[in-house]
């Protein structure tokens, strides 16, 4: 993902001073840098932070978590609890990046404008990918550890 944004990165450049203006204007090169630093910045956060994908398909693997269903219920009570600082599994920026990213899937405003062909939509799926692969992994971790708290104290409520 980083390469295919950094190359996306340099086409645009490349676009910018070949041809100047005369090709498709100014709108072709922004295009291009502007989705390629997009991709480029969005892979390089996967690749500090865990991969949400690899971690969603090996919870579901392991059968951590539970069903899907299980974890779409979870979803708004590890939300609340998190936001209340009682999941010491799940730090509070993650809420704030969650938020940041579902104001952004809802904003008119966008990065990359939606007119571009392919590249305008692009950014929106990858942001909507994460959200959704970063939410049914954690959600995952949620249940397997308030399975696992149950497991030592019974008495806990559901």
């Amino acid at each position: 993902m980083i390469v295919f944004g950094v190359l996306l990165l340099v086409a645009g450049a490349v676009v910018a001073i070949a041809f100047g203006g005369d090709a498709g204007g100014w709108l072709l090169p922004v295009g291009l840098m502007a989705g390629g630093l997009g991709i480029a910045v969005a892979g390089l956060v996967a690749r500090v932070r865990r991969s949400p994908l690899r971690a969603a398909a090996r919870a579901h693997r392991a059968a951590a978590g539970g069903s899907p269903v299980a974890r779409v219920r979870a979803v708004p009570t590890m939300l609340r609890v998190t936001a209340w600082g009682e999941n010491p599994q799940l730090p509070r920026y993650q809420l704030l990046l969650w938020l940041i990213a579902l104001v952004y899937l809802v904003s008119p405003v966008d990065l990359i404008p939606e007119f571009l062909p392919l590249l305008g939509i692009g950014d929106d799926i990858g942001v909507a990918s994460w959200l959704l692969t970063s939410l049914y992994a954690e959600s995952g971790n949620y249940i397997a550890a308030r399975d696992e708290r149950r497991a030592v104290d019974p008495g806990e409520p559901q």
